[in-house]
């Protein structure tokens, strides 16, 4: 005689939520709505709804190296931490940018240290912490001096470091990297998109719908 024993195995639904790392002035964080951070919320750090921004430890300014920082612990410094310059545990440490020349308080470093910061409204309807362009880094240098609303000429306060020292490291080896097109705002792709649209401007170049842009 057979005897076949069934067992049914129930697996409820497992719900997994993914978390966007984020950066700030050097500082590590997770993107995450206003209300459940519980530290200081930044904007312009996060895709998304205006509410979802960069939930970073809260921590007392500092100076290390000539280069403005904020008093956090080591393992949320995604910088340089150094020892000697906050109070409380050992660990608590004044974390500034890496390498370089000095940076600011807007996170800025290299040669964009110091340069005015301004807000630019993106991709659902997040504002961003921008700063203009530097001629050097423009395949067009004249756009320099116009208006983001006219021109595609500013970038993120986090990319402008990046890019500053990426474009050093690469001009020492002899390479040249410019930037044709940087930030763009809501509505200067509208109009890149209804041209599109119509063809009865800039050519009818392809463009992407408003809110989708990678610009």
């Amino acid at each position: 005689m057979l005897f076949i024993f069934t067992c049914l195995l129930v697996v409820g639904s497992v719900a997994v939520s993914a978390q966007t790392a984020c950066t700030v002035n050097h500082v590590k964080g997770t993107c995450k709505v206003t209300t459940s951070c519980t530290g200081k919320s930044v904007a312009g750090h996060c895709p998304g709804a205006a509410n979802n921004q960069c939930c970073i430890p809260t921590g007392s300014s500092c100076t290390a190296s000539g280069k403005s920082g904020s008093c956090v612990a080591t393992s949320a410094c995604a910088g340089t931490s150094v020892a000697g310059q906050c109070p409380g545990a050992a660990n608590i440490q004044c974390c500034v940018a890496s390498g370089g020349a000095s940076g600011s308080a807007n996170g800025l470093c290299g040669s964009y240290a110091g340069a005015a910061v301004s807000s630019i409204k993106g991709n659902g309807n997040v504002a961003y912490s921008v700063v203009k362009i530097r001629t050097e880094h423009l395949t067009n240098p004249a756009i320099h001096t116009a208006a983001p609303t006219a021109a595609d000429n500013t970038m993120t306060t986090t990319t402008a470091c990046a890019f500053d020292k990426m474009a050093a490291a690469a001009k020492q080896a002899g390479v040249a990297i410019k930037i044709a097109s940087g930030f763009r705002t809501v509505a200067r792709q509208e109009y890149f998109w209804n041209c599109y649209q119509t063809k009865s401007c800039n050519n009818g170049n392809l463009a992407a719908r408003p809110g989708t842009s990678n610009h």
